[in-house]
């Protein structure tokens, strides 16, 4: 079917009844960590990171290179939902056709998380003679620091023993991501499986959120531009991994208590919540709950723009024991009130 619609798409093209229609243009909303070095083929690799557009015509099609090959993509048009996975070297996909001749709206969303490589957006192929057009970008934006949870990683697999697939992590469905749809907000995640905050689920301390937070894609010298991208809310989702190998509590806090410094650095309006768990039944890392609240009980007085909060008890059926679709959506309607409150959106 593919190969069918590739074909299809190449004949258009080549009978001149689609044209292309660059990264760069100023109908493309971007929401996510793009490295925009070259406008023209802007670069991301975190899962929740997204591309809109609007569209007049009957079809669209998109051109989309990926490092590895087996990242996937939550496609939105319209009302219609639909995913692919970018397994073709060409990059080129054609999304729709036969559309009512009329104005439509496009979201493309990467489910998958870093370690599928980077993915480089080029552009849409529309219909000769149409155009895009800026659909109005949401007013708030809600930033998630995280880990394997974040991501969604297995929030789609069948249970415990099903192990990591590509095609099962869905990080437009993490409780981030729901959070973010439900109180209409912009949605950020900088996320990757087995990071921690002073050490890695292998115990690696090189390989911590503190030290790689800057980056915006893997293998570029480009950072992250914060003045120019404010959220109102950040949430960390760390310390889980930490606990994995044996770990000194004041070292840890420690390096909590920098990393939220730094945030504050550069988001000086920032709502900041600290989270802690969410723990399994009889979980032992219930025992970083405390670390945190020292962590908030440190910017008591000085700062009180930083607050814990505690996902609770929720149990883990999803891949490799990680949330499902079911107990992101626990998640989510945990957090959901405490920002609702917060924030008063």
């Amino acid at each position: 079917m593919l190969f069918l619609l590739l074909s299809l798409l190449h004949f258009q093209l080549n009978s001149g009844q689609m044209q292309f229609v660059q990264a760069n243009d100023k109908s493309i909303t971007y929401n996510g960590r793009f490295d925009f070095t070259d406008s023209t083929k802007p670069r991301f690799m975190y899962s929740g990171c997204a591309i809109t557009a609007g569209f007049t015509g009957t079809s669209i099609a998109i051109k989309l290179k990926d490092d590895s090959l087996r990242n996937w993509f939550n496609v939105r048009i319209d009302d219609q939902l639909f995913k692919f996975e970018s397994a073709d070297s060409s990059g080129i996909y054609q999304l729709a056709q036969g559309l009512a001749d009329t104005a439509h709206t496009i979201t493309i969303t990467r489910r998958t998380e870093w370690h599928g490589g980077n993915s480089t957006f080029e552009g849409f192929f529309i219909d000769s003679g149409k155009s895009l057009f800026p659909v109005p970008r949401l007013a708030n934006t809600i930033e998630f620091i995280g880990n394997s949870i974040t991501c969604g990683y297995g929030n789609e697999g069948k249970n415990r023993e099903e192990h990591f697939k590509y095609e099962t992590e869905n990080g437009d469905l993490a409780f981030g991501a729901l959070v973010a749809k439900k109180l209409n907000t912009n949605y950020v995640a900088v996320c990757r499986s087995g990071i921690g905050m002073f050490q890695s689920g292998d115990g690696n301390k090189h390989f911590v959120q503190p030290k790689l937070y800057d980056e915006i894609v893997a293998g570029s010298k480009a950072q992250w531009n914060y003045s120019d991208n404010q959220p109102e809310v950040v949430v960390i989702e760390l310390g889980g991994n930490d606990l994995a190998h044996p770990l000194d509590s004041t070292l840890f806090v420690n390096s909590y208590v920098t990393f939220v410094k730094k945030l504050r650095n550069q988001y000086p309006k920032a709502e900041i919540i600290c989270a802690a768990g969410p723990n399994l039944p009889g979980d032992s890392t219930s025992a970083f709950e405390p670390y945190l609240k020292a962590v908030k009980a440190h910017f008591a007085g000085t700062d009180e723009k930083v607050h814990y909060f505690y996902f609770g008890i929720i149990d883990f059926n999803g891949s490799d024991w990680h949330p499902n679709l079911k107990e992101h959506r626990q998640m989510a309607d945990a957090l959901f009130p405490f920002i609702k409150k917060l924030t008063n959106w």
